[in-house]
């Protein structure tokens, strides 16, 4: 016979939840509940089934009526505006985290969660605000707050209040390692590699677990033996049966890096293969025909009848840097940073995101582009630069992946300068295969599909020159590396820019640098990455034949 009352209905769903016989122990707490009403205790145990068994949308259900039901408890409104935005039901989240701040104004939590919501919508003014909020409320552990502030700052380009708050978190716990983690990246991003490694193996004196300082000294040092302690630490590490899969691949990735550096390139290119397989497992699948298929599109849509139809909205001076990822955008910019006319931009956010919020597909959407919008998108970008970079230096905006957007760009701004980074394909597909890149760089794990994505990039820059070839400049990275000043001053002049001779002393530029090229472009220049494909000669069969 069933258990009949409350208590024994409850001590029963308990007991089939300790066995994990989750439907059970469902079935008790719902009958529970017809013969009871609203009951907190039942819902609570209710929810935390359906959180268990990922069931959202029946969670989502229950802390609804949980916050209906207990309107003073702010906690539930906070579970519900979590769930919402894991559903991707952002505008209702808003509004559980505005209802769970009203019920309790005072409650830090609440404050804190709603400004990492924000944060994740790009509102980053708001979250700040919020967070601070939190830190006025006098949120337990204040460096975690801190720390997301310094993080915030990083993204608005606000480096020295990044470097105060995160110094701040740090006061307030020494030992909290992502606020030191963040310090460390700072300080590399800074050009302060010996001071970042310093931090990175003051972590890992710590906590020897946390694998991304590990992984970060890899990539900063040049190892010269396959023996080096950083290649044995990264072997141990791999020797772990607990890691997450991204945390594997990283160190897949960064012994390959070392392993490169001691010239053990059998070897490494072995390990740059295992990571590449973990990486598939996280990026979308890369799709030859649709990628041919927009390539023609873009085609089809900037012919020569619409580059003469669009209208100009401003005259100003702008340079942009683009080119396949790990071609040498990132060392031009830099060179072109070390003049006094340029303050670098790194690269800028805005034309993609800006369209995305239009509800604009690219390149189809810009034909639905009234006058009005499309004068709005060009200020909008002026707007930005000038809010993001009080300057009166010319800004450089570097996005190796934007070349399908150079002639939407040269419409709006008809005096705008593209500098075309160039590098051997061999060279380039390999560096890309060598770096662990975010997940929209869907070509990157497999060497055929980087050499696929490489012709389509050459069909698109090849008809470029045709339609507006004057407006581009060719920097080869592999002629620039051999002399670089023929190229330097060629460019310049290309830019209507006088000469500067610090422009060949690029390392010693102290902006910051938030790319895979972070610890190159720090050094006095260096061929050996040109040319770099002979050493993996015998693993690129397939990559010459679909480059040729």
């Amino acid at each position: 016979m069933e258990p009949t009352s409350r208590a024994q209905q409850l001590s029963a769903a308990r007991a089939e939840l300790q066995r994990g016989r989750f439907s059970e122990a469902e079935r008790l707490l719902l009958s529970l509940l017809d013969a009871h009403g609203e009951d907190r205790e039942v819902l609570e145990m209710l929810a935390a089934i359906y959180l268990r068994t990922t069931k959202l949308e029946q969670a989502e259900h229950v802390f609804s009526r949980l916050a209906a039901g207990w309107a003073d408890r702010a906690e539930y409104a906070l579970e519900l505006a979590a769930l919402l935005e894991r559903r991707g039901e952002r505008d209702q989240a808003a509004q559980s985290y505005a209802a769970a701040i009203e019920r309790q104004p005072t409650l830090a939590v609440a404050r804190f969660n709603h400004a990492c919501f924000l944060r994740r919508g790009g509102q980053l003014e708001e979250a700040l605000r919020e967070h601070q909020q939190a830190l006025d409320l006098g949120i337990a552990q204040p460096e975690e707050v801190l720390s997301n502030m310094a993080a915030i700052h990083t993204q608005l380009r606000r480096d020295a209040v990044a470097r105060e708050l995160l110094e701040r978190a740090l006061a307030a716990n020494p030992k909290y390692l992502p606020a030191l983690y963040n310090l460390g990246l700072l300080r590399e991003e800074t050009g302060d590699r010996d001071g970042a490694i310093a931090l990175f193996e003051r972590i890992l004196g710590q906590d020897p677990s946390y694998h991304d300082a590990l992984i970060r000294i890899a990539h900063a040092r040049r190892v010269g033996r396959a023996d080096d302690p950083v290649v044995k630490k990264l072997r141990r590490a791999l020797r772990r049966s607990q890691l997450d899969p991204l945390t594997r691949e990283g160190l897949h990735i960064a012994l390959g890096k070392v392993l490169d550096d001691a010239g053990a390139y059998d070897e490494a290119f072995g390990q740059f293969q295992q990571g590449n397989r973990w990486a598939a497992a996280r990026v979308p699948p890369y799709d030859r025909a649709a990628t041919e298929q927009r390539t023609a599109k873009i085609l089809e849509t900037f012919s020569a009848e619409w580059l003469a139809r669009a209208a100009p909205v401003s005259e100003r001076r702008l340079i942009f840097i683009t080119g396949m990822f790990r071609s040498g955008s990132t060392l031009f910019e830099q060179v072109l940073a070390s003049h006094p006319a340029i303050v670098a931009g790194g690269e800028i956010e805005y034309f993609g995101p800006r369209l995305a919020r239009l509800g604009l597909s690219f390149p189809e959407g810009l034909a639905r582009l009234g006058a009005d919008t499309w004068r709005a998108l060009g200020t909008g970008y002026l707007d930005y630069l000038d809010r993001t970079f009080p300057t009166d230096r010319i800004v450089t905006d570097k996005r190796p992946d934007a070349f399908a957007l150079l002639p939407l760009i040269r419409a709006l701004f008809p005096n705008a300068r593209f500098v075309h980074t160039v590098r051997d394909p061999l060279d380039t597909c390999l560096s890309i295969f060598f770096e662990q890149l975010d997940s929209g760089v869907i070509y990157a794990t497999d060497l055929e599909n980087a050499a696929h994505y490489y012709n389509q990039y050459r069909l698109l820059m090849t008809r470029w020159k045709v339609l507006f070839g004057a407006a581009i400049f060719d920097a080869v990275y592999d002629e620039f590396v051999v002399d670089p000043e023929p190229t330097t001053r060629a460019l310049l002049r290309f830019l209507d820019l006088d000469w500067h001779a610090g422009c060949l002393e690029f390392q010693r530029v102290a902006n910051r640098v938030r790319t895979a090229s972070v610890s190159q472009v720090r050094e006095p220049l260096y061929r050996r990455s040109s040319g770099r494909w002979r050493n993996y000669e015998r693993h690129l069969g397939a990559l010459r034949r679909t480059l040729e």
